[in-house]
């Protein structure tokens, strides 16, 4: 790109500011703005971030004749802003050929208000945007839709990253009551044995090492069709870390065989430079998903700690060890696949029928204060999978936590046969030592205020005796738990919502 190019795209970042502003506090605890706002003002991801689209003024273009002028490589700053574009590409997926924007060792990078919606039906974008090497990065105010063969948002071995108020949405071709779509948001700071170079999990030149990255306030929906070629897509994939937080998303409609996790938040390298980081995942609706994925076995220390989430009709999928510790405090579980679209039930069912699969595991994973709800029989709170040791459950520590299930169809634990292997929450105490302080309670109890139409706010708290802190101190740092989802003080409400 000429500079005289780069000079008029920089002009009219300045002549356009950006719509809303955020920036990271570096601080656990403080994060952002947003994070420190009133959340009863604050409205979750789906509703703050939804565009309509009929309002967006879309300039078609065919991506070969225009990718030369959003490649920029080696520049101290590229800010883009007030673009939107419905693009076709003439040839097939390429990971640079078909990536409409790509920022190569950009010292920042800027992107507000723009809108890519990919018009090929069969995955020919490889990206939407890929930014590889970058000490600073600022998304915010995003809308992109259709399909990509990759991650319509790939920020690659970038360090201070803030990415907000984006929307990437399933797109509908030739009709079809399903949506296509692709990756959703991937920040890859490597794989340690991932090839790439040096066998890193990354192909890029000047990575940088992983600082402070927030995703928050976004919508990501609508992967529910693909053309069979199974790309293993997530809606929010984390590879290695830094410290941050995931807060206020939105991400549903998310399953197989065409997407695979709402979320893969893992740990992946062992040097130790990614070591000692800690992401908060909190205030987060994951709904009709068909998993919630934590991988990952870099040595650590390190800390995932999920505060304050909405999880409706997904599994969690939890394939982690070494030195991360995974820890649940506060979530709210439901299953019940009428809570689903019509046309996904028949794929939703399937999922609402479990809370965690343990595959290569060996943890540890905490999880206390929460509130599982399922009104239907056949219903597994464990399952372990074939691989590794059969006692690997033993790393999966619960307690203080509310089981409204049916009790004479619910079984604590079950075999990859799904032959149960123990069955009431006595047994599971006895065996396990685990759940001393957990209830299983009939699904009728649950105070809800309004669950037909979702309200998930208790209106009276049945159990003040099982919950138990409201703080988990890791590696020198002190984790508080001060409100619900809602912005209520938080009390010894299990769940993420508070009764008064």
């Amino acid at each position: 790109m000429s500079y005289r190019t780069l000079f008029l795209l920089l002009l009219l970042a300045i002549i356009s500011p950006p719509l809303q502003a955020d920036d990271i506090t570096p601080e656990h605890g403080k994060y952002t703005q947003s994070y420190q706002s009133d959340w009863s003002q604050l409205p979750t991801g789906d509703i703050l971030t939804h565009n309509d689209v009929n309002q967006i003024p879309f300039i078609p273009i065919v991506g070969e004749n225009h990718k030369a002028n959003y490649t920029f490589t080696d520049l101290p700053t590229v800010h883009l802003s007030n673009l939107h574009f419905q693009v076709s590409w003439n040839q097939a997926s390429s990971k640079y050929q078909t990536t409409l924007m790509h920022f190569e060792n950009v010292d920042e990078v800027i992107l507000d208000n723009i809108s890519i919606m990919n018009m090929d039906s069969d995955y020919r974008a490889y990206h939407s945007i890929l930014i590889e090497g970058a000490d600073r990065v600022i998304i915010r105010n995003l809308y992109l839709a259709g399909t990509v063969h990759s991650y319509h948002l790939r920020v690659e071995g970038c360090a201070e990253v803030l990415i907000e108020n984006v929307e990437i949405a399933g797109k509908q071709y030739s009709g079809s009551s399903f949506h296509r779509l692709g990756g959703g948001i991937w920040i890859n700071n490597g794989n340690t044995g991932g090839g790439g170079i040096d066998n890193t999990g990354m192909s890029i030149d000047h990575p940088r090492l992983p600082g402070w990255q927030v995703i928050q306030n976004c919508y990501i929906h609508d992967n529910t069709e693909d053309d069979g070629a199974g790309r293993n897509q997530d809606g929010i994939l984390f590879h290695a870390q830094g410290h941050g937080i995931v807060f206020n998303n939105t991400v549903e409609n998310w399953l197989r065989p065409n997407a695979d996790a709402a979320m893969d938040l893992g740990y992946r390298r062992v040097e130790p430079e990614y070591q000692s980081r800690i992401l908060r995942v909190e205030r987060n609706i994951v709904r009709n998903a068909t998993y919630f994925k934590t991988p990952g076995t870099a040595p650590g220390p390190n800390l995932l700690y999920l505060v304050n989430n909405l999880m409706i009709n997904t599994q969690i999928a939890d394939y982690h060890g070494g030195g991360n510790d995974v820890h649940y405090l506060h979530n709210t579980f439901i299953y019940d696949p009428t809570k689903s679209p019509t046309h996904l039930t028949f794929r939703v069912t399937p999922i609402t029928k479990t809370i965690a699969r343990l595959w290569d595991f060996y943890g540890p994973t905490y999880m206390e204060n929460n509130l599982f709800y399922r009104l239907d029989h056949g219903f597994d709170i464990i399952y372990i999978s074939a691989s590794l040791s059969q006692d690997k459950y033993l790393h999966f520590v619960p307690n203080h936590n509310v089981y409204a299930v049916p009790a004479v169809s619910t079984d604590f634990l079950t075999n990859s046969s799904y032959v149960p292997v123990i069955s009431t929450l006595n047994d599971w105490q006895q065996e396990t030592s685990y759940d001393m302080q957990s209830v299983v309670v009939s699904p009728s109890t649950v105070p809800f205020a309004d669950y037909v139409n979702d309200n998930y706010q208790l209106t009276s708290n049945p159990w003040p005796t099982v919950t138990d802190t409201q703080t988990i101190s890791f590696n020198g740092v002190l984790l508080q738990v001060t409100q619900d989802f809602n912005g209520n003080p938080s009390n010894q409400t299990p769940g993420a919502f508070t009764a008064p």
